[in-house]
């Protein structure tokens, strides 16, 4: 086992809706009945000239890349709404990415999977699991003939063609995946019928699918988990192959000599798996990124670096073997997660392949490793930080690995990480970032709470060699509440708001940024600033065009190589999730959901 051998080396708005969908999902979803309505027959396709969407991140490498150059640089600002499709207001749909296989466009709200013709709208088939079950995740996923779809505990497969529920997968079509990878894992300390939901667990990100095996994250570290899991699950059964834990919780799970003593309490929380995984079948490792610690802004309870949090991590493919990890962020007390990626590239240099992979902060740095060892691609330096805190026995952890580039200097980061406040009274507030939160006094750092980076993934075009990175200048501002040890798990986010006594201003407007990096030097090459937040990613196509939506409801799209704007599209509802691109019949077209609505783009 490899391991990086240096060891020092909440999107708020998502929250409150999951927050209303686990609510409603109290109870066990009895895996019973279900209905297909079938509306339009299927398009007639040409395969040679249509190109698939089939995962949240196009491809198991999560390179959001899309070989179609139809729409270009020389034509994007020609692009014109086609079609859109308006889901009702309770169908939580404002994060997802649809798929599309086939000319047939698959997205869902929970127990509701709809399917459309992909060139018009038209509805082709809906189908309802009985009792419904609400959503609020980043949509579903495709594999070996199949949508899996999911709510905040059970995930359903269906037959893509025929809307049909595929009951040989899980307990009739269903698959509660949390609580039976935990029964799987832990069966001495969780019986079947443990309530996940009361422990803080819901499902928010798709499965990456690749060879007949579904690779599973599971979040949130808010709700006090006893680790993040990632799960291995046959895709035609539903029977749990292998479960890693992102915080080991005893000696026989993987990572347990690192990790045990740096942690001060037998009380480990947090470690949330935000994104789907990234998989390379060559070397046979799966890769992933684990979230914050919790409590979040008081961690007195659990002084120490916190092991396996905020880390990049990989493991073996077939068994969960951790193979290798770097920790991003030391003892969290921002909740800073280590959300956006990861993404895996390649790239020739001095004539050799370089197998890389990055993922984002929060905190607005890059972090770029080699992917088979762990390794930095350049140096990331461990920086002093501040450590002046009246949180009662909070320890500091007192340098934080600040990513370098090749020629040894300081890497440009991709959003604000000090305040520019123009308000008298609020200036003197502000603090460098990685300067704690006090109980006493409010400061305003930067980045905000929700980053930087959140959970919109970045991309990457083997064409130009560049990493496109999605990030905001923002800030936040609050007083801890004190809480020490005395929080336990549960729904409702109570590791974020249980610990945060009063939120303060900040004066600061926020705006978002996109920017690309060349990720051998690690040189940032182009930074491009919009008006309006999102959480949302991007993607980039071999037409050399980087498609972008924001809050304010605006999509855009910029040169891949310049940066430069060459499309604005003005909608009326904000944008929060990543946009997706394909093709049918040799027509490419754009797609993205804003809010409760599908709006999808192409060429007159």
């Amino acid at each position: 086992m490899r391991l990086t051998k240096n060891l020092k080396t909440i999107d708020l708005t998502v929250i409150t809706s999951i927050s209303v969908a686990i609510i409603l999902n109290l109870t066990t979803v009895p895996a019973s009945a279900q209905q297909t309505q079938h509306s339009t027959e299927a398009p007639t396709i040409n395969r040679s000239i249509t190109t698939d969407w089939p995962l949240h991140n196009l491809d198991v490498r999560n390179t959001r890349f899309a070989n179609i150059d139809s729409v270009n640089t020389s034509n994007v600002n020609t692009l014109e709404l086609k079609w859109s499709y308006q889901s009702p207001p309770r169908q939580l749909i404002r994060s997802t990415t649809p798929l599309v296989i086939d000319g047939i466009m698959y997205f869902n709200s929970g127990s509701q999977l709809v399917a459309l013709d992909a060139s018009t709208g038209n509805t082709v088939w809906t189908f309802q699991a009985d009792p419904a079950f609400p959503g609020g995740g980043r949509g579903p996923s495709y594999g070996d003939g199949k949508i899996y779809a999911f709510g905040p505990t059970v995930m359903y497969a269906v037959d893509a063609k025929t809307g049909e529920l595929v009951e040989s997968f899980g307990n009739n079509g269903l698959l509660e995946v949390a609580r039976e990878a935990l029964t799987f894992k832990y069966p001495d300390t969780y019986p079947p019928t443990v309530d996940t939901t009361a422990m803080g667990f819901a499902m928010t990100n798709p499965p990456t699918v690749l060879d007949g095996t579904l690779f599973v994250g599971l979040p949130f570290s808010e709700g006090l988990l006893p680790g993040g899991l990632l799960v291995a699950v046959d895709g035609a059964t539903g029977a749990m192959r292998w479960v890693f834990n992102t915080i080991p919780q005893r000696p026989q799970d993987e990572g347990w000599d690192i990790a045990k003593d740096t942690w001060s309490n037998q009380k480990r929380y947090g470690g949330g798996i935000w994104l789907p995984p990234a998989v390379d079948a060559e070397l046979g490792m799966v890769y992933f990124n684990a979230a914050n610690p919790s409590p979040n802004y008081d961690g007195s309870s659990r002084t120490g670096m916190n092991l396996f949090t905020n880390s990049m991590l990989a493991v073996d493919i077939d068994t969960g073997e951790l193979k290798w990890f770097y920790q991003t962020l030391h003892h969290d007390i921002w909740d800073w997660d280590l959300a956006a990626g990861p993404i895996l590239f390649d790239k020739t240099h001095e004539g050799q392949r370089v197998r890389g992979i990055a993922s984002l902060g929060k905190t607005c740095y890059v972090y770029m490793l080699d992917r088979e060892t762990g390794n930095p691609l350049n140096p990331i330096v461990e920086t002093a930080v501040p450590v002046n805190t009246d949180v009662p026995n909070e320890e500091v952890w007192p340098t934080q690995p600040i990513p370098h580039t090749s020629k040894g200097v300081a890497q440009d980061p991709f959003c604000a990480t000090y305040p520019i406040i123009d308000d008298p009274e609020l200036a003197p507030r502000v603090r460098q970032s990685f300067h704690p939160y006090q109980v006493n006094e409010f400061v305003i750092t930067s980045p905000g709470n929700t980053g930087g980076a959140n959970y919109g993934s970045p991309s990457f075009s083997p064409q130009t060699g560049l990493l496109y990175v999605t990030g905001k200048n923002d800030a936040w501002s609050i007083r801890v509440k004190v809480v020490g040890d005395t929080m336990e798990p549960g729904p409702g986010f109570i590791g974020h708001f249980g610990n945060i006594e009063e939120s303060g201003d900040t004066g600061l407007t926020p705006t978002s940024t996109l920017a690309a990096y060349e990720p051998i030097s690690g040189e940032q090459v182009w930074y491009a600033e919009s008006a309006g937040i999102t959480n949302g990613g991007n993607l980039v196509t071999s037409g050399d065009v980087v498609f972008q939506g924001v809050g304010s409801g605006h999509f855009y799209a910029f040169d891949a190589k310049s940066g430069e704007r060459l499309f604005t599209y003005v909608g009326e509802r904000p944008i929060h999730a990543s946009p997706l691109t394909y093709q049918v019949n040799g027509t490419q077209y754009v797609a993205i959901t804003a809010t409760n609505e599908i709006l999808v783009f192409a060429l007159p």
